[in-house]
């Protein structure tokens, strides 16, 4: 039996509680958009949600955990773009340069992910993410993993799959906070430069 999420005051109050977490980050993410998301407080998704706080606090134990959890989300549509390109038939490199760029692309058209790594949030986001361990399922071991396909010489043995993807994801975040200019040649032109020679033996 389908049970009604309590202390919600609208007509339609969410089926479950997966769906009253679903309302609450959306209302958090339009709260980022208006005031950005350091400046956005339980009382402000609360209002946006229509809710009292109290009910926010039944499923999030603070903004911090809103954050996460808003991050999480934006950052799940990123790596979904990215995976198709690691299953191409190509040089491992050119797969992680491929995957990174469509990544970027969604990851720049996503208001969440960049109201979160704004020069002023980066720093802050960047501390929620490393306790996160869902965050680190989510991106930098399924990164590690992808690094296992490479083929025997097309990765360096000496620093751990992980560390890698560390060092990939890291460059990526500063990459959607501010792209490669045209000395560069753009995003891609980094990539093609830098990866190859960070990854290769």
């Amino acid at each position: 039996m389908t049970r009604r999420s309590p202390a919600w005051g609208a007509a339609d109050p969410p089926m479950s509680d997966g769906e009253a977490r679903s309302r609450l980050l959306e209302a958090a993410e339009a709260c980022f958009r208006e005031r950005g998301p350091l400046r956005t407080k339980i009382t402000h998704v609360a209002a946006k949600a229509g809710v009292h706080r109290t009910t926010v606090y039944k499923y999030f134990s603070g903004m911090d955990e809103i954050l996460m959890a808003c991050f999480i989300k934006a950052t799940d549509a990123v790596v979904e773009a990215a995976e198709p390109y690691f299953r191409q038939d190509a040089p491992f490199v050119e797969r992680l340069i491929r995957a990174a760029l469509a990544g970027l692309q969604v990851a720049r058209t996503s208001p969440t992910m960049r109201s979160m790594t704004t020069p002023d949030v980066l720093a802050h986001t960047h501390q929620l993410a490393e306790r996160s361990e869902t965050w680190r399922a989510e991106v930098v071991d399924r990164l590690a993993e992808r690094f296992t396909t490479a083929a025997p010489g097309e990765v360096r043995t000496d620093v751990s799959p992980h560390v890698l993807a560390q060092w990939v994801v890291r460059l990526c975040f500063s990459l959607i906070e501010e792209p490669a200019g045209p000395e560069f040649g753009g995003d891609e032109g980094l990539l093609r430069t830098f990866l190859p020679r960070t990854i290769a033996p």
